[in-house]
């Protein structure tokens, strides 16, 4: 028999009896939608879970913290982290509490406490950091350049004034920002470290450094990353020197003493590496985490609601594949003389088969379509119930597009391995016996 006659006995028998056909296919319409609803929430979940993650820092960003560590941080240590399979970039954070630095503008009359980091000159950009205006550190620049967040103009204040001497990075009543009294990118700025050295009678002896630093560029503020928002970053050899510099003038002996961070970040290929690169980290000796604890935990809480929906939407599927399977065996006990008249006329044993495959193969298929429909019906809800629940935008329930391939694949199949017995039964009456079958 050609496949065509086939699909047209199939048809046949099918629109004969639309309601029995109907009511078969209506639990796989309910199993399969509920399965894709199951595991559209447990993506969305995932997605929401992602997003909100993002927006308290970057997934790929992993902190090294060494306070209490037994090892040390150098760039030894730094070495072999960067080395390491999917690390794109890692670089030390170094803060040098022992020296206070000193950043002042216009003859000294705006000053500021700046807290500085010294930081690999490649790193901010590979790390994230967006700029708002001017360029990123980079070897070749001018000595002591500079980097700094974008409210840092805003943390000089007036020496010449007890009160309101400070202007704040906020609107006013007017949702007006004023401006700060220092313009970095513009006006020149004198960084000192100024000497902590004093005699018994309270007189400074030790000396001051001071240096002319440029500011090559400012950052975009950032919720996720408050450094992007008030510190200066600059080239921690030049960092380095200028500390060395200070110690050597003031008397402060650090000669062969190696220097040892306090907290570094690194930044990875993709977010499916952190927790590889992590575990070496750890297995260092350091203190680290990063945003990856908090995704790997939100989504197992994901994974649990699927397996709960889908575990439920499975035993629907379930009652359903036994009622196409009894449709199936209702419908050869209907058509018993049918078969043994295809017989007789010389119809083969496994276009029989082929037959009653296609039929259950086809019931599956029309109620995956049907459970499609009703998903995204479902999922239209819950996103609806969520936008109002959670916030305009926010998607409890996606469906990717491979999520229905699926879904439409596993009902046809349902529907022909539960089909597979009927046919087999089918294919064994004895064609005499059928055409004497009322």
């Amino acid at each position: 028999m050609r496949i065509s006659d086939i699909l047209s006995i199939c048809v046949r028998n099918l629109t004969r009896r639309k309601l029995r056909t109907f009511l078969t296919a209506l639990g796989v319409v309910i199993g399969v939608g509920l399965i894709i609803i199951a595991i559209s929430i447990g993506i969305g979940l995932s997605r929401s879970y992602e997003e909100q993650l993002a927006s308290w820092g970057d997934l790929t960003v992993i902190d090294i913290y060494n306070w209490n560590s037994t090892v040390t941080l150098d760039d030894t240590a730094m070495a072999k982290i960067q080395a390491l399979d999917g690390v794109e970039i890692a670089t030390p954070f170094y803060e040098n509490w022992d020296v206070n630095f000193q950043v002042t503008a216009k003859n000294g009359r705006y000053q500021m406490n700046g807290n500085l980091y010294g930081v690999y000159p490649e790193a901010l950009e590979k790390l994230g950091y967006e700029l708002k205006e001017g360029s990123y550190l980079k070897d070749g620049d001018r000595p002591y350049s500079l980097v700094v967040g974008e409210n840092y103009a805003y943390r000089f204040y007036d020496t010449k004034k007890q009160r309101n001497n400070r202007v704040d990075p906020y609107p006013d009543a007017n949702g007006r920002i004023k401006d700060p009294f220092v313009n970095v990118l513009k006006d020149k700025l004198v960084l000192a470290l100024p000497s902590q050295k004093y005699d018994s009678n309270g007189n400074k002896v030790g000396k001051d450094i001071e240096v002319k630093p440029v500011v090559a560029g400012v950052m975009l503020k950032n919720d996720a990353n408050w450094e992007a928002t008030n510190y200066a970053f600059m080239d921690i050899n030049e960092m380095k020197a200028l500390i060395e510099k200070y110690n050597r003038q003031n008397g402060i002996k650090t000669q062969g003493k190696k220097i040892s961070y306090q907290q570094a970040k690194v930044k990875c290929v993709d977010v499916d590496t952190v927790a590889a690169v992590q575990e070496e980290i750890k297995g260092m000796g350091f203190d680290c985490n990063s945003m990856n604890d908090s995704r790997e935990y939100m989504q197992k809480q994901a994974l649990m609601i699927q397996l709960v929906l889908g575990g439920l939407a499975g035993f629907s599927l379930l009652v359903a594949a036994i009622g196409i399977a009894n449709t199936m065996i209702m419908s050869i006990y209907e058509r018993t003389r049918e078969i043994g008249v295809m017989k007789v006329i010389g119809a083969e044993i496994k276009d029989i088969r082929i037959m009653f495959l296609l039929e259950a193969g086809m019931i599956g298929l029309l109620g995956g379509i049907m459970g499609v429909a009703l998903s995204f019906a479902g999922s239209w809800g819950f996103n609806h119930f969520a936008a109002g629940a959670m916030g305009a935008g926010s998607k409890l329930s996606v469906i990717p597009l491979w999520l229905v391939l699926v879904a439409l694949a596993f009902s046809i199949l349902v529907g022909v391995v539960f089909g597979f017995l009927p046919a087999n039964r089918a294919v064994k009456i004895s064609a005499l016996e059928a055409i004497k079958h009322d």
